[in-house]
C-alpha cells in the first residue's frame, strides 16, 4: 500500500524531531493548551455564575469576549466581594491567569526552533529588524518548566470549574490549600512568561 502524498512529502516526524517536539515535551504541551481552552470555556460560566446570568435566549455580555477581557470581568467581580479571602482568591486568580494565557499564546502563535538541545517558541521575534504592535514572549520548553506550567493551569481550572458549577459557596472554595496554589501558580507563572525570563535560573 502506497503511502499518503501528505505523508511521503510532510515528514511530520522529521520536523518534529528538527524541532526538539519529542515524546516527553510533546504531550506536555498538548495538556498546556487544553488546560488553557478549558479555563477559558469556564471563565465565561463562572462569570454567569457569580453575576446571576441565566444565558438562555439571550447573548451574554461575554460573548465573544478575548480571554483578556473576561478576565478583566471576573476582577472587576472581585471588587465587589466582601470576604477578604474569597476576593483575595479571585484576584490571584486573575494575577496567574493573564501570564498563563501569555504562555499559552507563546506556544500557539510563536515560531518554534531547536536552542542546542530544547524546544524554544518565540512570538514576535523582530529578527528582521522590524518593529511590532504586539510585545515579545518565548518559552523555553525544558520538561521540568513544562510541568510547573501544567500544575499551575491545572489549579487555575479547578478553582473556576467550582465557580461555574456553583455547587458550594465561595467561602468553601477557597480552602488554604486552593489559596497556596493560587498563589503559586501567580509566581509561576508570572515569571515563565517574563520575556526576561532566564532558564539557567532555577527558583522552583
Amino acid at each position: 500500500m502506497s503511502k499518503q502524498a501528505t505523508q511521503e512529502f510532510g515528514r511530520a516526524d522529521r520536523i518534529d524531531e528538527a524541532l526538539g517536539l519529542d515524546e516527553i515535551v510533546g504531550p506536555k504541551l498538548a495538556s498546556i493548551i487544553v488546560l488553557a481552552a478549558n479555563i477559558e470555556y469556564h471563565l465565561e460560566r463562572a462569570i454567569w455564575a457569580l453575576d446571576g446570568i441565566d444565558p438562555k435566549g439571550i447573548r451574554p455580555e461575554t460573548d465573544a469576549r478575548p480571554i483578556t477581557e473576561l478576565i478583566a470581568m471576573l476582577e472587576k467581580h472581585a471588587t465587589s466581594v466582601t470576604d477578604a479571602i474569597v476576593r483575595g482568591m479571585l484576584e490571584n486568580w486573575c494575577r496567574a491567569a493573564r501570564p498563563g494565557f501569555i504562555i499559552r499564546h507563546n506556544i500557539a502563535h510563536g515560531v518554534s526552533f531547536k536552542m542546542e538541545t530544547k524546544l524554544v517558541f518565540s512570538r514576535n521575534p523582530r529578527w528582521h529588524g522590524e518593529i511590532r504592535k504586539r510585545e515579545f514572549g518565548d518559552l523555553w520548553c525544558d520538561p521540568y518548566i513544562l510541568d510547573l506550567v501544567r500544575e499551575s493551569l491545572a489549579t487555575l481550572l479547578r478553582i473556576v470549574v467550582a465557580i461555574a458549577k456553583n455547587q458550594k459557596p465561595l467561602a468553601e472554595v477557597a480552602s488554604p490549600l486552593a489559596l497556596r496554589a493560587v498563589r503559586d501558580a501567580r509566581s509561576i507563572l508570572g515569571e515563565f512568561a517574563d520575556q526576561f525570563y532566564n532558564p539557567s535560573f532555577e527558583k522552583y
